[in-house]
């Protein structure tokens, strides 16, 4: 599903770049001077990719509400940068907790779709924490983890007035975790100001 969610945005945005590229004048120049161009904020469900099976005997659950702000601007009319930052909320596995966050610096690729919508991918690293807490008896690994790690996803804005959007993302990060690397996704959607 998420594939073909993917191909799709993929194949809409190839579609329409078209009228875009073929505008020499604007994208001569790499650099527009408003890069900084907007802040945001969203709420959504993240879905942490653990092991919860149908016959663990403790409560499990791989999912909880998570925030994100950010930060970003344009390079020109299709890339970008951005910042940001994510808390992922908090699950319980196995007889005991995970909380998780992440900081991360992506780059953005997007396509205006006439005056007002725009959609977009996003690719970058992060920097990351874990923080695993059981239960002594389950045998689990437990433990803090930080380190760095690498994100992706793809989103959708729309322009409500000039400066005001709403917006919509997924996003996929890896984070480290004791006992190895897991995937952490986030379906948010939220409002951003641009400036």
């Amino acid at each position: 599903m998420k594939t073909k969610l993917i191909i799709g945005l993929a194949a809409i945005g190839i579609a329409a770049a078209g009228p875009v590229l073929a505008q020499p004048a604007e994208m001569a120049t790499p650099w527009h001077g408003d890069f900084w161009g907007y802040v945001g904020a969203s709420a959504g469900e993240s879905k942490f990719r653990n092991d919860c099976h149908r016959t663990d005997v403790f409560a499990c659950d791989h999912r909880d509400t998570a925030w994100k702000v950010y930060a970003g601007g344009n390079m020109n009319r299709i890339f970008g940068l951005e910042v940001g930052y994510t808390d992922f909320g908090q699950i319980r596995a196995s007889g005991g907790d995970t909380k998780a966050w992440a900081a991360n610096v992506s780059l953005t690729a997007g396509v205006p779709l006439g005056d007002r919508f725009n959609i977009f991918a996003k690719g970058g690293g992060i920097y990351g924490h874990t923080d695993v807490t059981e239960d002594p008896t389950t045998l689990f690994d437990t433990g803090h983890k930080s380190g760095w790690g690498t994100t992706y996803g793809v989103g959708a804005s729309y322009a409500v007035t000039r400066n005001l959007l709403v917006r919509a993302d997924w996003d996929s990060y890896k984070l480290d975790f004791t006992g190895g690397g897991r995937d952490v996704d986030l379906a948010s959607a939220g409002l951003a100001w641009r400036f």
